[in-house]
This record gives structure tokens, C-alpha cells and sequence, in this order.
């Protein structure tokens, strides 16, 4: 099925049925726009319609700055990436906003840099940043998704994950 990721509406005919809903959604180099956070209303608003109730959405690591994060990365890395990818940053950083606010079973996967590397052993925190954390492959992220979805601890909090 085909359908607008920021319409209801449409969206509402792809997640009618379903028992989970993973947005994946993210911001593409020049396009402008909070594409995340408008995207997670869209889909939001679709679940709430169609009567879903289960949500992953994939953001970042990048945005948040927490004790998981080593002197190096909190000080340099984390400031100068802040300046270079303001604007997908800040979309993130609303759609974290959104998704928590929702009223549905939700979690957020964060991810550093992804990578289009084979499956191997990662690492995971709960609610807080990976230290050392910079990689991941998209296969481990889908993996980490996949764990997710089912897990009944999983809901209510963000999962960063990393090598």
C-alpha cells in the first residue's frame, strides 16, 4: 500500500488492522521542513483514527546529550554536530516531543550514524545514550526494531543503540 506520510488519512487505511506501526521517517539533505515531527502527527492521528495503539519511531542519538555520552562527544562532537545538522536535529527532537505526548504505547529507537555494514553484536541503554556508541549498521537497527515491537518493557522509553 502507497500513501502519503503526512496525510491522515491515507495513512489511516494502511494502519487499520495492523498491531504496530514503525516510522522510519527521516530528513533528506536540502528538502526542508520538519518531514519527522509532521510525519509523526500524521501517523499519530492515523493510529488514533484507526484505533492502533503500538508506535516505533525511529529519530537520533545525535540530538540528545546525556550521561551515556563520553567527555569527548558531550564537549566537541555533539556541539559541532548541532551546528552542522541544526534543522534535522531540531525535527528530531520534536518528533521525540510528539511521540511521547501521544497517549500511545510508544518507543523511540535512536540510532547513531547508520551504516549499511552486515548484522553483528550492538549494544543498547534504555533512556539514555550508548557511550561509544557511534555506529550502527540499518540491519542491527531493523533487528533492534523487531526486538522492540513485541517487548512490553520496551514501551514508554527510547532505546539508543550502538557498537
Amino acid at each position: 500500500m502507497v500513501a502519503d506520510a503526512m496525510d491522515p488519512d491515507g495513512l489511516a487505511a494502511a494502519v487499520t488492522g495492523r498491531d504496530a506501526v514503525v516510522s522510519a521517517l527521516g530528513p533528506r539533505p536540502g528538502a526542508g521542513g520538519p518531514v519527522c515531527a509532521d510525519g509523526a502527527r500524521a501517523i499519530i492521528a492515523a493510529m488514533r483514527a484507526a484505533g492502533s495503539r503500538r508506535l516505533v519511531v525511529v529519530t537520533a542519538s545525535g540530538h540528545i546529550v546525556d550521561e551515556g555520552d563520553g567527555p569527548a562527544s558531550r564537549l566537541v562532537v555533539k556541539p559541532l554536530l548541532r551546528r552542522l545538522l541544526r534543522e534535522g536535529f531540531a525535527d528530531f527532537a520534536r518528533t521525540d516531543e510528539i511521540v511521547r505526548a501521544s497517549g500511545l504505547q510508544w518507543t523511540i529507537m535512536r540510532p547513531p550514524r547508520l551504516t549499511d555494514g552486515g548484522r553483528r553484536p550492538y549494544r543498547t541503554s534504555i533512556d539514555r545514550n550508548v557511550r561509544g556508541g557511534i555506529t550502527i549498521a540499518r540491519a542491527d537497527l531493523a533487528h533492534a526494531i523487531l526486538a522492540a515491537l513485541p517487548d512490553p518493557a520496551a514501551i514508554g522509553h527510547s532505546i539508543s543503540l550502538g557498537y
